[in-house]
């Protein structure tokens, strides 16, 4: 009877235990995520996959955190109108819209023969340089008609901030 007792003392002891660890003191927004104290509001990365979970993006995505664009670069010809992105963001922040499994990206492709491509503009190993990247970013004429926009929304909740996503399609070599 005296262990049946401690057996009894002790699982409560140890609901007790869980039960206020679960309260951490921050409160919890409408998608289940914590609201914390975190003010960082930025994409770290962004990286875009077709249906067969192949990568398409040629080099890595041009991100200004400042002006709030980002920009990756495909392959000539490559279709963008039912594909996977995967928008990486800072600790604690969320993103809004939510990105759906698959995404139409034709509105937000820049088309090769629209676009007045520049000598330097690629590396001898073939990937985009990062000079593309500011001209596009600081000219919104080149932009195209309809870029994907996201919302990235801070740990707060209360700092959000808009990116324009953008497709540059390569020229053929």
């Amino acid at each position: 009877m005296k262990n049946f007792r401690y057996s009894i003392f002790v699982a409560f002891a140890m609901m007790a235990v869980m039960m206020t660890s679960c309260f951490s003191g921050y409160p919890v927004d409408e998608d289940g995520l914590l609201i914390t104290t975190r003010t960082d509001c930025y994409v770290s990365n962004f990286s875009v996959y077709d249906q067969s979970q192949m990568e398409i993006l040629t080099g890595s995505a041009y991100i200004d955190t400042l002006e709030q664009v980002v920009v990756g670069y495909v392959t000539y010809g490559q279709a963008v109108d039912y594909v996977h992105p995967r928008i990486s963001l800072c600790e604690d922040a969320k993103l809004n819209p939510k990105v759906e499994l698959w995404e139409d990206f034709s509105g937000a492709l820049i088309k090769a023969d629209e676009f007045t491509f520049l000598p330097d503009d690629w590396t001898s190993a073939g990937g985009p340089n990062t000079s593309m990247g500011k001209r596009i970013v600081e000219d919104p004429s080149l932009w195209p008609a309809n870029p994907k926009k996201y919302t990235v929304i801070s740990g707060t909740r209360k700092i959000k901030k808009e990116y324009n996503f953008i497709l540059v399609e390569r020229p053929l070599r």
